[in-house]
């Protein structure tokens, strides 16, 4: 269902999610991505995260609506961005339309993704 992991040497907090998810998915991820932000925020608070979602189908109205919230709860522990890498256009549609954040994007390829959090200005 995910993983979730903080590489200290790229400042990098990575999300890799798949497959079709209810709320409980969505709340046990929530706990995961709280205790790693908090970690990596004890490190640096400018950490970017990388959301890795090529084999999670557009998802429910109610999930897609939670997932925002992890993401709104998350953004405040960081001044970093982040990127969310999509398998599709549908995909992305929903993303970009749930997940509006200001240092945040949403993109087709991990390459694009890591170009733009790398890029400082």
């Amino acid at each position: 269902m995910f993983q979730v992991d903080y590489d200290r040497f790229t400042n990098i907090l990575t999300l890799k999610v798949e497959g079709f998810w209810n709320p409980d998915n969505v709340s046990a991820l929530a706990r995961e991505v709280g205790l790693k932000a908090n970690q990596a925020r004890a490190i640096r608070d400018d950490f970017n995260v990388i959301v890795e979602s090529f084999d999670f189908p557009v998802q429910a109205n109610d999930v897609a609506d939670l997932l925002a919230g992890i993401m709104r709860g998350g953004m405040v522990l960081t001044t970093g961005r982040a990127a969310v890498v999509v398998g599709s256009q549908l995909n992305r549609a929903q993303a970009e339309r749930t997940l509006v954040h200001p240092r945040l994007r949403v993109f087709l390829t991990l390459e694009d993704a890591r170009d733009w959090l790398a890029d400082e200005g």
